[in-house]
């Protein structure tokens, strides 16, 4: 084998299609011609099941392996019907406790430590002010700098002293965008000092703590030409290394993103992005892609494109932070330890239940106790919002309907028909992107008598609340579209809970200076 290949190998994460360790990517790992693994959703169907699947990948492994997943809560969560489901980082800010932040971390890390997992893609530190912002959402914080800062350095510490490494993303920041990166290639369009006084300031903050960062897709146009944050030396090597101070590993965000794909080919950005100062690229697509990465950046190692020194440099970095395969449970040889585990993660969750069930803010009005409730929930492709089943669990004459995300005028005035002489809940996700919700929110107020109550409930983003009509008896902030999170809106609107969330996020501040974006 070309050595060249192993080396190049080293710096590549790949994706799994399904439930086992297929023939290709074991054949990859032992051959050492790829470094680790990204897990999904895709591969965990329950706990004995995934906890076999780490361990074929981490005894495979040719290199010391890296197993990583984003398991950030709320919104990105990728084993929450296997393992404890957690709240979104938002949710986390609105408590802004410290004792529950490093319970609920701990849960997350010590579950995924048990199951082998050695990097953990999180905590986000992007700093959301943008309601048109399709892909940050709750998954922020908050936007607040200072809480933000403050919150990331917790859950930092946490993941670190779990055993875990923590990689905080996106940087530059991604919560003032209005593009997702996964479609197109993101833009914050701010001068430098700006980036400096705020984008940048959660991480710098944290420099010192953080042993790993992600980089995103993001474009700088009042820095350089058009170029991907991953594929910046400006970005990774003269603000991120000599401006911050940062050496640690630089991580990509995944390479198949369209933001990237579109514009450079697969191939020859994952070589740009290593020229630049990335340390170790994921791919997260099929093995063809992984393997057309590996081959790209092999074939500039040999003909010395890719230098030496920029290689060893790599190299190091990563060998610093992952020797050796990590502990992990084996079900084959540790029936108990994964009953074990199991008896955990109920406990877990519980705890982590517990949390949600206070979380929420009310953002303005009151709530009284009723019955004869119709829930209205937008139809989402991602989140099953289920806030009426949930909420029937506690009051007799739920009724839950749903709507499409972006519905037009026919189906608005239909479902308005059905709210007269109802107690009224509306659940909305993004409604600045998704702008008809609006629509529906303003014409149920106006087919609904004062004797009813009209809740609103942000299952997303809280700026939602900014787009509602007076009519609103009370607005909910969920800070988190999860399964876990409508449930504890169903406990504040039945009584058997009290919202204590505090609204992280500015909304008026934040507002104005976004007017010239939303209008």
């Amino acid at each position: 084998m070309n050595k060249y290949a192993q080396m190049a190998g080293r710096l590549v994460i790949g994706r799994l299609p399904g439930l086992v360790l297929d023939a290709e990517h074991k054949q990859a790992l032992q051959a050492g011609t790829l470094g680790g693994i990204t897990l999904f959703k895709e591969n965990a169907r329950d706990l004995k099941q995934l906890a076999n699947l780490t361990n074929d990948i981490l005894n495979a492994s040719f290199h010391a392996p890296v197993l990583t997943v984003d398991q950030e809560g709320g919104a990105v969560q990728r084993f929450d019907h296997v393992l404890s489901p957690l709240p979104s980082p938002m949710a986390l800010a609105a408590g802004n406790d410290k004792e529950q932040t490093r319970a609920i971390t701990e849960i997350s890390c010590r579950q995924l430590k048990a199951l082998g997992f050695n990097l953990l893609l999180a905590p986000t530190l992007d700093l959301l002010t943008n309601p048109l912002n399709p892909v940050i959402g709750t998954r922020a914080f908050s936007s607040d700098l200072e809480l933000s800062a403050r919150m990331g350095a917790q859950v930092i510490s946490v993941i670190e002293n779990s055993g875990l490494i923590a990689c905080p993303k996106h940087f530059p920041g991604h919560g003032s965008t209005s593009q997702d990166s996964h479609l197109e290639l993101a833009i914050v369009n701010k001068s430098r000092p700006q980036l400096v006084e705020y984008d940048l300031a959660p991480f710098a903050k944290n420099i010192a703590s953080m042993r790993t960062i992600l980089i995103g897709h993001i474009w700088l146009p009042q820095l350089e030409e058009k170029k991907p944050a991953t594929l910046s030396p400006l970005v990774v090597t003269e603000i991120l290394r000599n401006e911050l101070n940062f050496d640690g590993l630089a991580i990509s965000d995944d390479m198949t993103m369209k933001a990237i794909t579109r514009a450079y080919g697969l191939g020859e950005a994952c070589v740009m992005a290593v020229e630049a100062g990335v340390d170790l690229i994921l791919v997260c697509g099929t093995f063809a892609e992984s393997l057309q990465a590996v081959q790209a950046i092999a074939a500039a190692m040999e003909s010395g494109r890719l230098s030496d020194k920029r290689v060893s440099q790599a190299m190091a970095r990563l060998n610093k932070l992952f020797q050796g395969k990590p502990e992990s449970l084996n079900p084959a040889t540790e029936p108990q330890g994964l009953e074990l585990l199991q008896k955990q993660i109920e406990t877990d969750t519980l705890i982590s239940t517990r949390f949600s069930a206070t979380a929420p803010a009310l953002l303005q009005g009151n709530l009284s106790q009723a019955d004869n409730w119709l829930v209205l929930a937008p139809e989402h492709a991602r989140y099953k919002l289920p806030l009426a089943n949930y909420l029937s669990d506690h009051l007799p004459g739920v009724q839950g309907l749903r709507y499409s995300m972006n519905l037009d005028e026919t189906e608005i005035e239909n479902l308005a028909g059905q709210c007269a002489s109802r107690n009224v809940v509306l659940v909305t996700f993004r409604s600045f992107i998704n702008s008809a919700q609006a629509r529906l929110a303003e014409q149920i107020g106006n087919n609904m008598d004062k004797e009813h109550q009209f809740i609103h409930v942000a299952a997303d983003t809280p700026y939602d609340l900014l787009k509602m009509p007076a009519s609103i008896t009370a607005s909910l902030a969920a800070f988190d579209p999860s399964d876990q999170a409508m449930a504890g809106i169903a406990e504040i609107i039945a009584g058997k809970s009290k919202a204590r969330g505090v609204c992280p996020v500015n909304l008026q501040l934040d507002l104005a200076a976004i007017s010239h974006i939303i209008e």
